[in-house]
């Protein structure tokens, strides 16, 4: 029993610490709220806590500054809700999860814990701000819009690097973009063999970037 009280006692606390990070009056501290030069494509969600009140933390690990770091984005409720209606089967599902918990007579805060089987979102872009200047350990959320189908191929690569959990399912709005991408290389291959130098070749394939070309011809031997 009284283990039980400590676990929601810490979980009260946890909640409690982020909201008051993010409630912090602008005229008590300075360089507060300043949005970062970056934009954030691809991160893997680790934890999420919630309650009734409008604000959402996540836990998650992202690349910044060519670096994987473990940090902390703060989402209003309408911000997580547009991250979640973006992001396909895996964003249903964990929007099934959090009604769930809205409906339940569970202690509060409600925590999704996914370290077991985390969640990676491809499919959209966040628009940052750093709660205080420079620091990396908590950010606040402040847009969420979807990516288009060939920047999602063109992330590819660097994203499966990143996270083990990225899956292609062969009914996934990523995978058909795949297709795509695979599409252009073999018609790539086909200039070729009509004696095309491997320049021109390209060009018009489409395929002058080197990093979508690298793209490409991963799709074209991996997508059937």
């Amino acid at each position: 029993m009284r283990k039980s009280k400590n676990i929601q006692l810490v979980r009260k606390l946890v909640t409690q610490c982020r909201v008051n990070i993010c409630s912090l009056n602008l005229n008590d501290m300075k360089n507060t709220f300043v949005k970062t030069d970056f934009k954030i494509q691809g991160f893997q969600a680790d934890r999420i806590i919630f309650d009734d009140s409008d604000l959402v933390s996540m836990d998650v690990t992202c690349r910044m500054n060519g670096q994987l770091l473990g940090t902390t984005f703060m989402f209003t409720f309408s911000n997580f809700n547009d991250l979640l209606r973006f992001s396909g089967e895996s964003g249903e599902k964990l929007q099934l999860t959090v009604s769930d918990k809205l409906v339940s007579d569970g202690e509060k805060p409600y925590i999704i814990d996914l370290q077991q089987e985390p969640i990676v979102f491809t499919t959209c872009s966040l628009d940052l701000c750093y709660l205080i200047a420079d620091d990396t350990t908590c950010f606040s959320v402040e847009d969420v819009m979807p990516i288009s189908l060939v920047q999602q191929a063109k992330n590819l690569r660097i994203n499966m690097a990143d996270f083990s959990n990225v899956h292609l399912s062969s009914d996934s709005s990523l995978n058909i973009a795949l297709n795509q991408v695979a599409t252009l290389y073999r018609y790539y291959e086909g200039l070729k063999e009509l004696n095309l130098t491997d320049e021109h070749a390209r060009e018009k394939a489409g395929l002058k970037n080197e990093k979508l070309f690298k793209i490409a011809f991963y799709a074209a031997k991996n997508v059937k």
